[in-house]
């Protein structure tokens, strides 16, 4: 049985959980609540960071960030990397820049949660959200090439979190203008396996 931190609102926690279904293995993963105080701090002991996701495996063993575990469970159950050849560097790129989406969404929550009472950096948040908006547009145009003949693959995956995260926290109203995106995550990403079991919550 594998064990995973969890918190219902992370984006990186969805993503592993999302890639679980599609490999088949979810059933066997224990998720570890931050009220069960001593297996979560034991599990995030093992990343110095102090970050989440971290899993532990059957055997023992620790993995830490959420794409090494994907990685992993590509290797266990398959359909999220392609092994080798052109389309797993497609497959990889695209996953960056959904973990990019991610990336630059949280550090506007964080910017506002963590500023200690003052008024966030606006040179900070306009980096972000240029960031954001950016390849926003990009998906919009690139979007009709994300169909995978293997079904749905890391980058959906990676998509569908960072989109879903970027409304569940309000960080950007990414519909607007965007009618190829918002129709892939309607007719696509709400049929990723698991994708209505780990929407996420406060």
């Amino acid at each position: 049985m594998y064990k995973l931190t969890f918190s219902p609102a992370s984006p990186y926690v969805r993503k592993v959980l999302l890639s679980a279904y599609k490999a088949g293995i979810r059933n066997q993963i224990e998720l570890i609540s931050p009220d069960n105080h001593y297996e979560n701090e034991l599990l995030r002991g093992q990343n110095s960071l102090g970050k989440i996701p971290v899993l532990q495996k059957p055997d023992g063993g620790y993995l830490f960030d959420s794409r090494v575990i994907i990685d992993h469970f590509n290797r266990i159950g398959g359909g999220l990397i392609p092994l080798e050849g052109q389309e797993r560097d497609i497959i990889l790129t695209r996953s960056a820049l959904a973990e990019g989406l991610i990336d630059a969404s949280l550090l506007i929550v964080y910017s506002d949660r963590y500023a200690g009472g003052q008024v966030p950096s606006k040179v900070w948040l306009d980096l972000q959200i240029g960031k954001i908006d950016r390849t926003l547009d990009y998906l919009e145009k690139d979007i009709i090439n994300w169909s995978s003949p293997s079904g749905f693959d890391a980058a959906n995956i990676g998509l569908g979190a960072a989109l879903g995260y970027m409304s569940f926290r309000n960080v950007r109203v990414w519909e607007d203008n965007r009618p190829q995106l918002k129709e892939w995550f309607k007719d696509k990403a709400h049929n990723l396996p698991g994708f209505v079991e780990t929407v996420p919550v406060n």
